[in-house]
């Protein structure tokens, strides 16, 4: 008899524990796949006679990302929802000079933040904070009730970096020639440089609200406070530089701890 007492109290723990925890909080991994800042060029500063600065940015790879979230699904019939994502990508500029002989020299613009294990090529990032209300739209068999498949939409609060295109270094020259008298036809390519990056690392965050609409799924298990959980948010940020190209969509791929 006492054989029985500790699996039947698991069974009748299991049949009263909701499969569904309705507080979480977890950690995931924040990717933007269709999101990349684009390549560009253009001249800089003209040189007179001899041609002009010119600046190439490559294109970068997809964006990555890492986001933190918080759930709470004791409201009848939807589920509030709040997540914070960094996501980034570096990308590679070079400025061009005459070389004397009507070709060019380029020059990699490399930064040196002081800060261990920073990237030294210019990179571009973002930060969004979410609020989303959502709905348990599609009820699973008893077998798979341990998912809950939910849809709905949010409100973002973002901040984003500015990217190093020719039309933004084209301003920074203008703006050292006419405040600080940088002369460009007697410069070096190491003042040249510092120009470029000092405008970059100086310049402060875009920043601006949006809005976006999300699908998703939390998995559940019964008795183990552990779920996992994916999302994916397909946004409309009125904060993001135009060299940034491609639909922008977060996928949220994490865990949690959820009771």
């Amino acid at each position: 008899m006492r054989k029985l007492v500790v699996p039947t109290l698991a069974m009748a723990l299991g049949a009263v524990t909701p499969s569904h925890a309705i507080f979480g909080i977890g950690a995931h991994w924040a990717p933007a796949p269709t999101l990349s800042v684009k390549e560009s060029s253009g001249p800089v500063a003209s040189l007179g006679t001899e041609g002009s600065i010119g600046l190439n940015t490559g294109s970068s790879d997809p964006l990555q990302g890492l986001g933190v979230k918080l759930w709470i699904d004791v409201l009848p019939f939807i589920d509030i929802e709040a997540a914070a994502n960094v996501q980034f990508a570096t990308y590679d500029v070079n400025f061009t000079l005459p070389d004397g002989n009507g070709g060019t020299d380029s020059y990699p613009l490399k930064f040196d933040l002081g800060v261990p294990f920073a990237p030294t090529r210019p990179s571009f990032s973002r930060i969004h904070t979410d609020i989303s209300v959502l709905y348990p739209f599609l009820k699973l068999p008893p077998g798979l009730s341990i998912a809950k498949i939910y849809g709905g939409a949010g409100l973002s609060y973002g901040l984003a970096t500015e990217v190093l295109t020719s039309g933004f270094a084209k301003k920074a020259m203008d703006k050292a020639i006419a405040e600080d008298g940088f002369d460009p036809q007697t410069a070096t390519s190491d003042e040249i440089a510092e120009v470029l990056t000092g405008a970059i690392v100086d310049e402060g965050f875009k920043q601006g609200v949006g809005f976006y609409l999300q699908l998703g799924a939390h998995v559940k298990p019964p008795i183990i406070p552990i779920a996992i959980y994916a999302d994916a948010k397909y946004q409309f940020f009125g904060f993001m530089p135009d060299a940034v190209d491609g639909p922008s969509v977060t996928l949220e791929l994490g865990g949690a701890l959820a009771f």
